[in-house]
């Protein structure tokens, strides 16, 4: 494979990458996607220092040329040209090429996996809390329906009390049933609050 056919595959991959010197950390050359992902012209990023737009915080503390590990797998942030901070998935290793050492840097942006986290993260706190306050509803349901098992054991109250007593608890029950059908559109819509019908109801509106 030649240099030109190299380069093609270098400009066309869909990972970003970096090469760097070792020795004073100077981006020596870098692809369109990382380009892309800096948001700056290629000619304002090339001879610059790498930790001016990647891993800001590992300057005096690089994996490969400061720790000394032969290989860097790990999760940094690229510095965008208007200051945002991009979290990337990097991997990082020493190379020599052409008789020179160089360090190759690739990576690839993670922000969409990084909102998936944090939607996964804010769905399980929104059914936690769910669970934990619906429990008290049914535990109620559950004892008012006992009470009325016991006094017909008994024969306690008439017909029309536990007629009234057992319409009560079912209209609880459509309740809940109506109230967890609004958590699963909720849960679907990805919505991050629980719904304000519910509230009421556990306010005993």
């Amino acid at each position: 494979m030649d240099r030109e056919e190299l380069q093609a595959i270098f400009d066309r991959i869909q990972t970003g990458i970096v090469i760097i010197d070792p020795e004073t950390h100077t981006i020596l050359d870098i692809n369109p996607i990382a380009v892309s992902l800096i948001g700056r012209q290629k000619g304002d990023i090339v001879g610059h220092e790498c930790h001016t737009f990647i891993c800001p915080a590992e300057r005096g503390r690089c994996p490969i040329t400061d720790l000394h590990q032969e290989i860097d797998n790990s999760e940094r942030v690229i510095i965008a040209g208007d200051g945002t901070h991009i979290p990337i998935l990097k991997t990082a290793t020493r190379a020599r090429v052409g008789g020179r050492d160089l360090l190759i840097e690739s990576f690839i942006d993670i922000r969409d996996r990084k909102v998936a986290e944090e939607r996964r993260c804010a769905l399980i706190g929104y059914v936690s809390e769910i669970v934990m306050r619906i429990r008290e509803p049914l535990l109620i349901v559950q004892q008012n329906l006992a009470d009325l098992a016991e006094k017909t054991l008994k024969g306690q109250g008439n017909d029309e009390e536990m007629r009234a007593g057992l319409l009560l608890e079912a209209a609880r029950i459509r309740q809940i049933a109506g109230n967890l059908g609004e958590v699963e559109r909720a849960i679907a819509e990805e919505r991050r609050d629980i719904p304000e019908a519910y509230r009421e109801f556990l306010r005993g509106k």
